[in-house]
């Protein structure tokens, strides 16, 4: 998986994705935080990451620059970077509100 450069394309999208994602996520002037149980996926505009996480531990940090994931977690990271990066959303779980 090469995820810099979807990395930048969801950083670029950010103003997209907040409109797509309003009803299926927390989402503030500059983080988006999606919840797919267990886990969680923050868009962090000014930092230009994506973190996935697990609990209190971040199973993955994708930048421009770098690309840290778990080992046995490249699927998901995976998954999620492709549908971000595509603006083809199918996993979401509505957050009640």
């Amino acid at each position: 998986m090469e995820p810099h450069g979807r990395v930048k394309k969801i950083i670029d999208s950010f103003d997209v994705l907040k409109k797509i994602l309003s009803d299926r996520a927390v989402v503030g002037e500059d983080e988006i935080l999606i919840f797919d149980p267990p886990y969680e996926i923050r868009i962090l505009k000014n930092e230009g990451i994506v973190v996935f996480s697990l609990g209190d531990e971040d199973i993955a940090v994708l930048s421009e620059d770098e690309c840290r994931v778990k080992e046995g977690c490249e699927e998901l990271v995976k998954e999620w970077i492709l549908a971000l990066s595509s603006l083809s959303f199918k996993r979401f779980v509505l957050k009640n509100r």
